[in-house]
């Protein structure tokens, strides 16, 4: 099983990129192969809804070349304005439905304040829903996050450190799940 992060921040230190890495380490913990795409390392052009897709670069068919062969995602975003950064909603809009039908979904977000980003994890579960993904009922957002972590990359607030480290967990059961279920109808 293979599960893949996107961390849709540009920022080389990002907050979101460490978030996301703690789901993927519990992830890998409860079995998973996992891989981290980190927006701010990807030359993605911007999404233009060219007729003729195959003339987009190499970085575009690598990314939705990753995405579709994921059995299951990680995606986490920081606030910006009250909703995702442009860099993801850009990323995504290069995927469609096929790339992504029936498969888990794990959604958190990142924020500056100290309210969380519920607007962030809010928009993303509509983005995946139309995606026909299953995002996990679970969305933490760590608030407050530029002071949230320690120098190792956890999580300050316990409880949250392991609401992460359960959402990957998580995830891998319900990819299992919906494995065993394509396996029974298919039989």
């Amino acid at each position: 099983m293979k599960i893949v992060g996107i961390a849709g921040s540009m920022n080389a230190n990002s907050t979101t990129k460490q978030a996301v890495q703690i789901v993927l380490a519990a992830a890998k913990e409860a079995g998973a192969t996992v891989e981290m795409i980190h927006l701010a390392d990807w030359n993605l052009p911007i999404y233009d809804d060219r007729e003729d897709a195959s003339t987009y670069p190499e970085s575009v068919h690598a990314f939705t070349k990753a995405i579709s062969e994921a059995d299951g995602l990680v995606i986490g975003s920081p606030e910006y304005h009250g909703t995702i950064t442009g860099a993801l909603k850009n990323a995504l809009d290069f995927l469609e439905g096929r790339h992504l039908r029936d498969k888990q979904v794990a959604l958190i977000g990142t924020a500056g304040g100290s309210m969380g980003a519920t607007n962030t994890v809010n928009t993303l579960q509509l983005i995946m829903r139309s995606l026909h993904a299953w995002p996990l009922p679970s969305s933490p957002s760590v608030p407050s996050a530029y002071n949230a972590f320690t120098p190792e990359g956890k999580l300050k607030d316990e409880r949250l450190q392991a609401r992460m480290e359960a959402l990957g967990k998580q995830l891998v059961q319900f990819v299992q799940m919906m494995n065993l279920n394509r396996e029974k109808q298919l039989n």
